[in-house]
């Protein structure tokens, strides 16, 4: 069957790298009359920080792990450092390596692949930690918007949106939990009332809405939910951290309700289709924010190099690591990824050969 043009990985490539070209102009264009300051910056940076970074970003991740243990508990009890840490990196690798964010799909595949769990079943599982980690960055976001010191009555008009964004996406998402197929059904209609959304599209998106509630039911436990969000939170928190050293290493000194509207954009803004890895995308979020707070715009970009490379290089290589384990080529995991991103609700478990 013939693909439809946005899913040839070469003009993906072409206009992801386009996005990332324009974010890096945009980023450094007040640099421009003097590019010596950035070396200047980096020349005079504290890199003593970086293990405290690397403990953080290793936090991060085994925390990430242990909110997918349970979300999944509906469907078996796993160990978190032997069967989700190795597949969420691998994950992660693919997102820094390949372009959008297929290292998803990959993550979910490894990890029915290794443990026999129906795709169906995880994918609804990596569906929910999208809505956990959306309550738990709106909600710092809303935080710094609301608390920072010295923003004007515009940006605390923005701080009542995402108050309100925050409070339809916790009330949407707990009518889905107790009232799914009312909620799908709802859905349903008012999507076949709009007539710029395809059937095709509207089929979609309801089939994943129905694949998701498969993994619904750790979320009546209250028990669990205490959980997850709470390991949601630790989670952003643990980056807003790594944002805040890093800055602090350039000489940046800004409140933490700052780092917390830093972390706040940058999460939202890496879900723009850039190049992999988010070059340029997050070093544009850098420069946006901070430009309302700071005036040494070198010394933020410098941070925001510092902080983007502090994660990219050892993500990418303990990644690839778990991955040269497993036996598989990059060309048989792109195939996987890709299909499984043109069907992600069907794609069966054995979707590629197992490794000889």
């Amino acid at each position: 069957m013939r693909k439809a043009w946005y899913h040839h990985r070469g003009l993906q490539i072409l206009l992801t790298s386009l996005v990332s070209v324009v974010c890096v102009w945009w980023a450094v264009r007040p640099l421009l009359s003097d590019p010596e300051e950035i070396l200047t910056a980096f020349q005079q940076a504290n890199y003593l920080t970086l293990p405290i970074l690397w403990i953080c970003i290793t936090l991060f991740y085994w925390l990430k792990a242990w909110r997918w243990r349970l979300l999944l508990k509906p469907v078996g009890d796993f160990n978190t450092s032997r069967d989700l840490v190795p597949p969420t990196m691998i994950g992660f690798a693919f997102n820094n390596l390949l372009p959008a964010h297929i290292g998803d799909f990959v993550r979910v595949y490894f990890f029915s692949r290794k443990t026999g769990v129906p795709f169906t079943a995880v994918l609804s599982s990596a569906v929910l930690e999208r809505v956990f980690d959306v309550i738990a960055i709106l909600g710092y976001l809303g935080l710094g918007l609301l608390f920072v010191p010295g923003l004007d009555d515009s940006f605390r008009q923005q701080a009542i949106y995402v108050a309100v964004m925050a409070a339809v996406a916790v009330t949407g998402g707990m009518v889905y939990v107790f009232w799914t197929r009312p909620f799908v059904n709802f859905t349903e209609a008012i999507l076949a009332r709009l007539p710029f959304v395809p059937e095709k599209l509207r089929s979609k998106l309801c089939r994943m809405l129905e694949t998701g509630a498969d993994g619904l039911q750790s979320l009546k436990s209250p028990k669990l939910i205490v959980g997850i969000l709470g390991s949601s939170f630790a989670q952003w928190a643990l980056n807003g951290l790594q944002m805040y050293i890093a800055l602090w290493s350039f000489g940046v000194e800004v409140s933490p309700l700052v780092a917390c509207i830093l972390l706040g954009v940058t999460a939202f803004g890496v879900t723009i289709p850039a190049a992999p890895g988010f070059f340029g995308v997050i070093q544009l979020c850098f420069m946006l924010v901070l430009k309302y707070f700071v005036d040494d715009p070198a010394a933020v970009f410098g941070a925001s190099i510092y902080f983007h490379l502090s994660q990219y290089i050892p993500v990418t290589l303990v990644g690839l690591y778990f991955f040269n384990a497993t036996g598989m080529t990059m060309a048989q995991m792109e195939a996987t990824a890709e299909a499984a991103e043109e069907k992600p609700a069907t794609v069966p478990v054995d979707v590629v050969s197992q490794p000889s």
